[in-house]
């Protein structure tokens, strides 16, 4: 464990954020430099590890009690994400709708319950994050979220997934302006139509692909869109160097209307897992089908989101019991995953890194820059003995120890 004893320069925007006053700046600084840099993402272990962080109860407090507006602290995210060459979205990039379920081992945090997981492919006991997110060929960030909590059946008035999935719509189209031009949202998300609608009533188009029992209308029959492949010949196409085999045609789907519907499979090798075929449906009737195609295929990039953050930003760590302070924490981790993809201006180490598109490249750059900052401690302080320096420090390897003496 290496003591933290600056703040990461990426964190040096939250200066100019009018949600933060200057006590807060100082604790929303400590703890997207603990996101980043600590070993320990909880809030104990951020303020035990981040030196200028004061005590956890403070931290804590600035998590749970002080009055900041994390809503306009998101949006002021956005906007400085739109002065950088790199993070500036455009009318060509994608939105994607997606969740992703984080696994709790007690019962007192919010929104805790049973989920199933594709990724674990069981259900299981954690919170379930809907999510949207900003891709293009250059960048990739979080947009915002919601917290989606399971109620019982006879309640007729609590938001339902897709619910959630139309209100960020509407965040994204009437308070923040993302210019995106199309959405994207795997098959849960396609079997709500009021998503698709909400999403062409601010003239946006959407892909997403079809369950395989979805109905669909052809030759004056309604069957199952998987019973097509019986009745059609596909052609092989080339796309991103894939091969696939392609069949489409504008046909009425049930609850969608009329759409553009894209089967396609992709050739693999006789060794690899099974490749299932895409039942994909769009509202942009006159799109070439390669584009529909490339389009989707940008989907992958939320899921590296959701592992990155889960592994390297401390997503799943959240301890927070208060739904505000639960909020605030991933609020924070959306800045913090923003924030050390851009190029300070002049960062600690005087130089710029490479416009590296994996998140752990840019986290190694950071902990360099810690390393540097540690270094640079230690020189700052040369009217100090070794013994008075390490006074400083010893309180991280005193409660790392008992730490693991607890856990083990």
């Amino acid at each position: 464990m290496m003591p933290i004893t600056d703040f990461l320069s990426c964190t040096h925007v939250f200066d100019e954020f009018e949600s933060l006053s200057s006590a807060q700046c100082h604790h929303a600084k400590t703890y997207a430099t603990g996101l980043v840099a600590a070993s320990n993402k909880t809030v104990a272990g951020i303020a035990r590890e981040v030196l200028p962080a004061g005590d956890k109860r403070a931290l804590n407090k600035f998590l749970t009690e002080y009055d900041w507006d994390e809503q306009q602290f998101n949006h002021e995210r956005l906007e400085e994400l739109q002065k950088h060459g790199e993070t500036r979205w455009s009318k060509d990039g994608y939105i994607i709708l997606d969740d992703t379920i984080t696994e709790k081992a007690g019962d007192e945090v919010p929104g805790v319950g049973h989920f199933y997981d594709h990724a674990e492919g069981d259900t299981v006991w954690g919170q379930d994050l809907i999510y949207a997110f900003y891709a293009d060929d250059k960048t990739a960030y979080p947009l915002t979220f919601r917290l989606y909590e399971k109620q019982d059946e006879d309640d007729q008035n609590h938001d339902t997934k897709y619910d959630l999935a139309r209100e960020i719509v509407t965040e994204l189209e009437d308070e923040v302006g993302v210019p995106a031009d199309t959405y994207l949202f795997d098959s849960w998300f396609a079997h709500d139509s009021g998503l698709p609608e909400r999403i062409e009533s601010y003239d946006k188009d959407w892909i997403g692909p079809l369950r395989s029992n979805r109905q669909v209308t052809y030759a004056g029959e309604e069957i199952r869109v998987d019973a097509l492949a019986e009745r059609i010949d596909t052609v092989e196409r080339n796309v991103e160097d894939e091969t696939y085999h392609i069949w489409t045609k504008k046909l009425p789907v049930s609850q969608l209307g009329d759409v553009k519907l894209v089967l396609a499979e992709k050739e693999t090798d006789e060794e690899d897992e099974e490749n299932p075929v895409k039942y994909l449906a769009t509202n942009k009737i006159d799109a070439p089908t390669e584009h529909i195609i490339r389009s989707y295929g940008m989907r992958w990039r939320i899921e590296t989101f959701f592992e990155d953050s889960k592994q390297d930003l401390g997503l799943g760590d959240c301890e927070m019991q208060t739904d505000e302070g639960a909020s605030r924490h991933w609020h924070l981790l959306m800045a913090a995953y923003s924030l050390v993809r851009l190029d300070p201006e002049s960062s600690a180490l005087g130089t710029v890194r490479s416009k590296a598109s994996s998140l752990r490249a840019n986290l190694e750059h950071s902990l360099k820059e810690a390393v540097y900052n540690l270094l640079s401690w230690v020189r700052d302080n040369d009217d100090r003995s070794v013994d008075d320096l390490m006074e400083d420090i010893d309180h991280l390897f005193v409660h790392s120890t008992a730490d693991a003496n607890v856990q083990s």
